[in-house]
Formats: structure tokens, C-alpha cells, sequence
């Protein structure tokens, strides 16, 4: 989850994993151009975006509040807890398509290696410990796909190679921007795209008033791109209980922010 801040108000828009994936997935729809590669096999890779928060989907209807009342995101909660969810997620996504899966093993494996050390950085052994047994774990179960998915023709080519760094990098870029979005996190970001001729490049998204962000370079079809997210609007954002809390998720409004990006050139 999410809190979007409300203006001025002390009240937030409550934007779940699954509605942040589904931002990402409007972009990798519209992904690639003469400058930047197109994903393949589309469908899967597809599937990878929209699908690589889905073991979210309990929790968000019940996160829980902190120390100071807050509701839980995912940026704030147990180690523990964040790991079984991640491995939910990609047993989720491994049911609908193995190379979805995957995609979703192998981005979890890179967010965790930058928390591995964060955590014992800060002396935390015991979470860094069990972020390096999930590591071992998502290893070992992109090896077992890897070597089914190398037997068919569909999948071989995708397996390394730059056809694998264009789609893994796809989805990374896609959650990347889908995060500074969701979470306003401020202005300017930059994110990474593989190349059509092969390489990495970095983009630059810059908000230029409002809903406004100009991406620079463009590495989408057409001027412009209209996205949307969808999330509860809470009048407040502390509560005494848990249980208020989630009575609180389940009576707010529906609300639909939007962003739009645009093209250097448009404006």
C-alpha cells in the first residue's frame, strides 16, 4: 500500500499493490520505440508487470497500523512479513504463465540484495539472514524454470542475452516509476531503458505542473501518455486501532488519480 498525500488536508489517498501494478502495466503497454526495445514475448512479460504485486492483495485490505497509528506500507513493515509476501507474488504470477514467474523471481532477487545489505548494515543479522535464505530460495526456482523453459522455442531466446535485459529491465523501469508516482516522491527521477541497439540509457521524468511529467528521453510510443491509478480516500491517517483502521479502508470513497506523460517535444 501506498499513501498518497491529499493537498494540504491531513487525509491521503490508500493506492494498493495491485493498483500500482496496473499503472505500471499502462506504460509497458505502450513501451518501445525507434530509440528504446520492445519486450518479447509480449504477453508474458506483460503478465510479469501487471502481476508482480499480486501476493499484496490480503494485505492490503487489512495492513495493520504502526507505532504511531498509521497504516502499514510497504516500505514499513516486518521483514518477515514483506518476504512471504514477495514469495506469494511470485508463486501467483508462476500460476498464470513460468516465464511470468520468472520475470518476478529475478526482480525480487535484485530489490532484495540492495535490503540484504541494508539490514546488516544496521546490525539487523537475524532479517538479513532471512533476506539471503530468499535470495537462495528465488534462485533456485528460476534455475528449475530456466531449465524447463530452455526446452521451448517460444521462451529460449529470452532466457539471457539482451532479450532477457530488455524484459527484466522493463519490468524494473515500469515498478520504478510506478513507485515515484504512487508514493510522490518527489521530482526529478530517473529510471533505465535498454536500448534498441543494445545498451542501457538512462530516462529522466521531470513534473512540469500538476498531473504533468515530461520523460526525457522518450522511450514510448506516440507525445503522450494518460495513466491512472485507483485508491480509498482517507480522511485521516492515524487511528486507534487496527480494527478502525480497516473499517476505515473499507468505507472510504473510490478516487482515480491521474498522471500524464509527455514527450519533450508536446509541450
Amino acid at each position: 500500500m501506498f499513501l498518497y498525500p491529499k493537498g494540504s488536508s491531513s487525509g491521503a489517498i490508500a493506492i494498493p499493490q495491485a493498483s500500482h501494478a496496473w499503472l505500471g502495466w499502462q506504460v509497458a503497454q505502450h513501451w518501445g520505440n525507434r530509440r528504446f526495445a520492445r519486450p518479447a514475448p509480449r504477453a508474458e512479460v506483460m503478465a510479469a508487470v501487471m502481476l508482480h504485486d499480486v501476493g499484496w492483495t490480503e494485505f492490503d485490505l487489512d495492513p495493520g497500523i504502526d507505532d504511531r497509528g498509521r497504516p502499514v506500507t510497504f516500505d514499513r513493515m516486518p521483514v518477515a512479513e514483506h518476504l512471504e509476501i514477495w514469495r506469494s507474488s511470485v508463486q501467483r504470477a508462476a500460476a498464470f504463465s513460468r516465464y511470468a514467474g520468472l520475470m518476478v523471481a529475478h526482480h525480487f532477487v535484485r530489490l532484495v540484495e540492495n535490503k540484504t545489505s541494508d539490514l546488516l548494515e544496521r546490525g539487523d543479522t537475524v532479517s538479513g539472514r532471512a533476506a539471503e535464505a530468499f535470495r537462495a530460495e528465488m534462485d533456485r526456482l528460476q534455475e528449475g524454470w530456466r531449465e524447463s523453459l530452455v526446452q521451448d522455442p517460444r521462451y529460449a531466446p529470452f532466457l539471457d542475452g539482451e532479450g532477457w535485459r530488455i524484459n527484466t529491465g522493463l519490468l524494473a523501469a515500469c515498478d520504478r516509476l510506478s513507485v515515484y508516482l504512487c508514493a510522490a516522491l518527489g521530482s526529478p527521477f530517473t529510471l533505465s531503458g535498454r536500448t534498441a541497439q543494445g545498451g542501457a540509457e538512462e530516462i529522466r521524468a521531470t513534473n512540469v505542473g500538476g498531473e504533468r511529467w515530461r520523460v526525457q528521453p522518450w522511450p514510448l510510443e506516440g507525445d503522450r501518455l494518460k495513466l491512472q491509478v485507483e485508491g480509498r480516500l482517507l480522511g485521516a491517517t492515524r487511528f486507534g486501532s487496527r480494527e478502525e483502521a480497516r473499517h476505515a479502508l473499507a468505507r472510504a470513497p473510490s478516487v482515480r488519480l491521474n498522471f500524464v506523460l509527455v514527450r519533450p517535444s508536446a509541450g
